[in-house]
């Protein structure tokens, strides 16, 4: 009889167990809010060096934020990122999250500053930032990035920098021990960067990507302006050189674009949590790249002779006054918000004695 009382009772309670469980768990799956994305870079690059299939690239950085993102939040916010060009052009990010054909995209503030000028102080005027921890420091003790989130905010945009620390400068087919070597030169850059080398007397030319290694073979082009990766990816180092390894033009800052609705939908710990951690968690993930691209410069010069120059720091220093003095102005004009961004970056400059 006590027997049979216990069995009765303790099919009660693995039913009453169950009884709660069963809501619980199906709670659960009901709050994993899935995110569709699109990435901008490739994301099937081969493996190279020490760096393996996948961990390669800008796109590494980004889904090495978005595990991050799917453990912290306890799997209850997941992404799923889609092809680039699977959903829209990669130079529509901005319009793509606006209007929430997606909720989130990886994407870079220079594809689309004929809509978003601002962007072109987002993705670092020439000289600017020498790596990643000057960014930050402009960012976030400067005021930059209070100010570009209400541009973003404007294009119902929830905006995140992702900082890659890429080494960007020039690459070259001849020997550019100082800024001088550039002066005669034909190199492919576009944009602020082609003003820039049009500023040490060289002659920008905008040859599609695709054509950069044939322009540099058969002479077309001297030169290009780009990050140190493509040595590897582009299989410059064939042709090439020389690299201008410091000063850099550039560390190419990208962006998470957040749909504003889609963000505000998100529970407030989960909002809370992004707003309060990304920044260091995003810089802190700038390492990856940045380590990519000095290896592939020291696997440039060890296997091809290629040559990374260092300027002296007296023709850092006037080259630096000069795009401060003739670049700056330029994206300034575009607008007052524009002009306000600016004058934040200069007054970086000027306290780090780095412009006068």
């Amino acid at each position: 009889m006590k027997k049979n009382l216990w069995l009765s009772f303790g099919l009660v309670f693995l039913l009453f167990l169950g009884f709660l469980l069963a809501p619980a768990s199906q709670t659960e799956a009901q709050n994993v809010i899935k995110w569709k994305g699109q990435e901008t870079f490739p994301t099937k690059l081969p493996a190279y060096g020490p760096f393996a299939v996948g961990k390669t690239g800008v796109h590494a950085i980004a889904r090495e934020w978005t595990e991050w993102v799917k453990h912290i939040t306890g799997g209850r916010l997941v992404i799923d990122w889609a092809e680039p060009r699977a959903i829209f052009p990669p130079f529509e990010g901005d319009l793509a999250v606006g209007r929430g054909v997606v909720q989130i995209a990886v994407s870079y503030g220079a594809y689309y500053t004929g809509r978003i000028p601002e962007a072109d102080v987002e993705t670092g005027l020439v000289f600017a930032w020498p790596n990643a921890q000057v960014e930050y420091d402009c960012l976030y003790n400067y005021g930059l990035y209070a100010e570009l989130k209400k541009v973003y905010a404007e294009r119902n945009i929830h905006w995140y920098p992702l900082q890659t620390d890429a080494i960007v400068s020039i690459g070259t087919t001849f020997p550019a021990p100082t800024s001088a070597a550039i002066k005669g030169k034909k190199i492919r850059a576009v944009g602020i960067w082609g003003d820039y080398i049009a500023m040490l007397g060289g002659s920008p030319v905008p040859l599609p990507w695709g054509e950069i290694y044939m322009g540099l073979k058969l002479g077309t082009i001297d030169g290009w302006v780009a990050g140190s990766g493509t040595l590897e990816e582009l299989k410059l180092k064939e042709v090439a050189k020389g690299i201008v390894y410091h000063p850099r033009i550039s560390n190419a800052p990208c962006n998470l674009l957040i749909n504003m609705k889609a963000f505000k939908a998100l529970p407030k710990d989960i909002q809370d949590l992004l707003e309060s951690t990304n920044r260091y968690v995003l810089h802190s993930l700038s390492h990856r790249w940045q380590q990519q691209c000095s290896w592939v410069i020291a696997d440039a010069q060890e296997k091809y002779g290629v040559i990374p120059y260092t300027w002296p720091q007296e023709d850092v220093n006037k080259v630096t006054q000069q795009a401060a003095d003739t670049l700056y102005p330029k994206v300034a004009a575009k607008s007052a918000r524009c002009a306000k961004l600016v004058n934040i970056i200069k007054k970086q400059m000027k306290d780090y004695g780095r412009i006068k």
